[in-house]
């Protein structure tokens, strides 16, 4: 039954009796401040004054004349009472009237993503939103739509504003059939629409920074039950990131109130998503050396196809692996191979460029959107052998092992001399450093000049448990200048001697600690451990900022190499370090050491590699224990390792971990001199920057004559890779100002409140400027993260709701023909009171009528 109401009495089929029976089946009621009981009475009294005072009229009035005088007198006065007392007619009407429909359409931020649609299904469900295909037929299996009549990629509002006024679907003034049409916007919070006049949808903006589906779908069921909606329609991607109360409870309340939610989906079902993770590039690469490139990369939202991964140095491509099966994950990982040539020393571009592309599979003939992803990471070719000088005191198994290494690497030329080891073999020539062999009383005789030449020689100063005493303060300077003019040095630190005997408390003194990362108190350890051993075995686990380096890269592969380190102890538990885990079989974690060196706190603009799993750096530091730090100490690049138990790291496993490590620590301190450094160094404090979150730029620089700048700030320049060359806000200013009594270091906060591709440029005056690349992810659940159409979820919220003779349903483009259909009209009862005033305007011209009345029959009697 489709009108307004319905009378219920025996009348209900005959309009014009039932309007009869409703005059007469109600009662009469007065709204005025006089009540019928007070006004009757009062009534009577007056027209009784009135027959007095007429009977008692002097006058030759004859009979009729006196009755018909005061006749209307008494009519007068019975029409004023009458409308005093406002009197109104009250009738009841009992029927029924069909209850709203309500279409909520999301206009949050996602749905403006413009969604790749690899599939040829989601591609026609397109072509049909914006009437390119008749509704009720199946898609096309064999053919692509023409992409020239849609947009290139039309964003999800976009394709729900088409499928809403698609004339062939009709859908709003479908339903208007079925209920009265409630029409509201939501995102953040749920907006009212005009229902009548809908020109509106066409130029409505999906700006809503958050979406609140639940609470907007919840807000239509605090009403009274008569008044809520017989059904509601959906039209979202499904994404919600901003209710209180989940999916689960939403689809309950409905369930509960019989009303069935149809959802139409937004977005492509098989959103296609390509993410390039991860591609680890040395920093430095050696000439005719085989260079491994682990790639990590996400897809999702793609059944079939096929991924290319090509890696291209400079201009030329230099590795590539084609026609890979694509696979959904989020750590799907392929390694890259490629030997560097005289040819990639040459180019100007120094740099390796790592593309991931996607191409989903298709019928032959069906255009596709393919899918790309890439990362570019600096590097360079060394066209010669490093030359590395190893001083050590005794022959520890770590000096042992590390120079039978450094002997059979064909990319390094390293000379020995062991200050405690026997004289005459270390006379003996290669590989032993004979000019360390002049000696007097322990201590190093070479003059200044002769020593500074020496050390300049090499490119790389390794220096374990050295004496304090073996180089004087002179020499010491020397080695001082000779890192901060490029040379890099590696201290493997010692029980007995070195960093111990370096550590002067003279001030104004310089010592070789003064170019290490971190700052140092003389230890004594004892001859003999205590039971047996030093500290409790540990392995030494990864920094949070060192997860992707380099350095402490074992496995090529990140999860293989995560697994390779230890974990740190959450601070408050105990100080233990964490069992080990029973899954993980012992070839796959690094075998425990049993000593370290321990560590005051980083020193500024250093950074830490390896921590200690529990112990923890003095207060009011107290951080993680640094187990293996470096900076850059001048030009030159400065290794700190705080423990020497590294052989164990053979067991089983002979070179594979040990020689890794050690050729990974020589190449990083030992390849910016054979190439040249910059004056500025320029690092963020995150690895991941997140939208939302801040972070801190660190520079360090240098003047030209590799000192300390000592300006108070410096200026630097972000650039939005991603925005419109016009676009004039696509570069801002920065300052970066100096770190309290530390010369050269600066820092300035970086706020991360754009999502895309960025580059800081650091341009203090020293004619060495820096860049930096990054980019600033958005968090999971943003808006603007990306993520396809949530299908499964909503498919389950519509299914779970409504009523079993009328449950909930989820569509696409193609099921939009039948959602008026299932859509079923709900009607409610209801009481209406219907008032007939009485004390109208012809009652007001009836007592004018009254009064002129009796005004000329007093004049025409003669009466004043």
């Amino acid at each position: 039954m489709n009108a307004l109401f319905a009378p219920t009495s025996l009348f209900a089929d005959a309009p014009l009796m039932g309007l009869f029976w409703g005059l007469f089946s109600g009662e009469p009621q007065v709204r005025g401040g006089i009540v019928p009981w007070a006004a009757i009475p009062l009534g009577l009294i007056a027209v009784a004054a009135v027959v007095v005072l007429y009977a008692k009229e002097a006058g030759r009035l004859t009979t009729g004349q006196r009755l018909l005088i005061t006749g209307v007198r008494a009519a007068t006065l019975v029409v004023v009472a009458f409308l005093l007392m406002r009197p109104v007619w009250v009738s009841d009407k009992t029927g029924e009237r069909p209850r709203t429909v309500a279409v909520l359409i999301d206009v949050s931020q996602s749905m403006d993503q413009k969604d790749p649609r690899p599939n040829p299904d989601d591609q026609w469900r397109a072509a049909l939103a914006f009437d390119l295909l008749e509704p009720g037929k199946p898609l096309p299996v064999e053919s692509a739509p023409d992409r020239s009549r849609t947009p290139e990629r039309p964003s999800r509002l976009d394709v729900a504003r088409a499928a809403l006024t698609n004339p062939r679907l009709d859908l709003l003034n479908k339903l208007k059939k079925i209920g009265p049409l409630e029409i509201s916007t939501f995102g953040t919070s749920r907006t009212g629409r005009d229902s009548g006049d809908t020109a509106w949808i066409k130029t409505v903006t999906a700006d809503q920074p958050r979406t609140a589906l639940v609470s907007a779908a919840l807000e239509l069921l605090n009403r009274d039950e008569n008044e809520q909606p017989a059904a509601v329609v959906l039209v979202t991607d499904g994404r919600e990131n901003a209710s209180d109360k989940g999916l689960a409870e939403l689809a309950e309340r409905y369930r509960a109130r019989r009303i069935p939610l149809h959802i139409y989906g937004v977005g492509s079902s098989s959103f296609g998503q390509l993410r390039l993770r991860d591609a680890s590039v040395p920093e430095s690469v050696f000439i005719d050396d085989t260079v491994a490139i682990p790639v990590r990369y996400a897809v999702r939202g793609v059944r079939e196809g096929t991924v290319d991964i090509v890696a291209k140095f400079g201009d030329r491509e230099v590795a590539a692996k084609r026609g890979i099966p694509v696979r959904a994950g989020d750590d799907l990982r392929e390694v890259l191979a490629f030997v560097p040539s005289k040819e990639d020393s040459e180019s100007k571009k120094q740099e390796v460029t790592v593309t991931v592309t996607v191409t989903p599979g298709g019928a032959a003939g069906i255009a596709t959107d393919t899918l790309t992803d890439s990362t570019t990471k600096p590097t360079q070719v060394i066209t010669k052998k490093l030359k590395v000088l190893v001083v050590e005191g005794l022959p520890r198994k770590d000096f042992q092992f590390l120079q039978r290494a450094l002997l059979r690497d064909r990319r390094v030329d390293a000379r020995f001399f062991l200050t405690e080891g026997d004289r005459e073999a270390m006379k003996s020539g290669y590989p032993w450093l004979l000019e360390f062999t002049r000696q007097l009383n322990g201590t190093l005789s070479l003059e200044r000049e002769e020593f500074r030449k020496l050390i300049n020689e090499y490119d790389l100063l390794i220096l374990g448990d050295v004496p304090g005493k073996f180089f004087s303060r002179e020499q010491q300077q020397v080695i001082k200048e000779f890192v901060a003019e490029g040379g890099g040095m590696v201290h493997i630190a010692g029980k007995w001697n070195g960093p111990t005997g370096w550590l002067s408390e003279e001030s104004g003194q310089a010592t070789i600690a003064d170019v290490l990362p971190v700052e140092l108190k003389p230890v004594k350890f004892a001859i003999q451990p205590p039971q047996g051993r030093y500290y409790q075995p540990f392995v030494p686990a990864l920094a949070p900022t060192a997860t992707r380096n380099p350095l402490v890269t074992l496995e090529d592969d990140p999860l293989d190499n995560g697994d390779l380190w230890g974990r740190v102890t959450p601070v408050g538990m105990i100080d233990t370090p964490p069992a080990p885990d029973s899954s993980r079989t012992a070839k796959k974690q690094l075998q425990p050491i049993e000593w370290y060196y321990p560590v005051m706190r980083l020193k500024p603009g250093a950074e830490a590699f390896l921590v200690h799993p529990t112990a923890r750096t003095p207060e009011p530091d107290n951080r993680a224990m640094p187990l293996l730090a470096g900076h850059y100490y001048g030009k030159g690049y400065v290794l700190f390792c705080a423990f020497d138990d590294t052989w164990r790291w053979r067991f089983n496993e002979a070179d594979r971990y040990f020689g890794r490590f050690w050729s990974q620590c020589v190449y990083l301190a030992g390849v910016p001199r054979a190439l040249g450094t910059k004056l500025t160094q320029v690092s963020l404090d995150t690895l991941e920057p997140i939208q939302g979150k801040s972070g801190q730029i660190y520079a360090r620089v240098l003047d030209e004559n590799f000192k300390p700048y000592t300006a108070e700030e410096i200026d630097a320049t972000l650039e939005k890779l991603d925005a419109d060359p016009n676009d004039q806000n696509r570069t801002s200013a920065i300052k970066l100002r100096k770190l309290h009594g530390q010369d050269g270091e600066f820092v300035a906060p970086l706020p991360f409140n754009q999502f895309g591709r960025f580059k800081l440029t650091v341009t203090p005056n020293n004619k060495s400027p820096a860049n930096l690349e990054y980019r600033v992810n958005l968090p999971p659940d943003h808006e603007q993260a990306p993520g396809g159409l949530a299908e499964l979820e909503m498919m389950k919220l519509a299914a779970d709701s409504g009523a079993i003779e009328q449950p909930g349903k989820f569509y696409h483009e193609e099921d939009l023909f039948r959602l008026p259909n299932e859509v079923k009209p709900q009607y409610t009862k209801f009481t209406r009171r219907d008032e007939i005033v009485l004390w109208n305007k012809w009652w007001m011209g009836l007592l004018i009528c009254l009064l002129s009345l009796e005004w000329f029959l007093r004049k025409f009697c003669g009466l004043s």
